[in-house]
């Protein structure tokens, strides 16, 4: 599975609208939508945020099953 669809069940599984993930980790509007639509991905540091404050290992969010 790509980054792309792990961060989306995750941010949804939280309840979170794009937008309010946006602000929880201080991204421009239409951050997360980039990455889930494929355009981009996070900078190296901001997947360690996202691991921890999903509670999941950095691999499980970047290498593909």
């Amino acid at each position: 599975m790509e980054f792309k669809t792990k961060f989306r069940e995750l941010r949804e599984s939280r309840g979170l609208s794009q937008a309010a993930t946006d602000e929880v980790f201080g991204l421009m509007r239409g951050t997360c939508s980039n990455w889930e639509n494929g355009f981009s991905e996070p900078e190296e540091e901001l997947i360690e945020d996202i691991a921890r404050f999903f509670s999941v290992r950095i691999r499980d969010l970047v290498e593909e099953a």
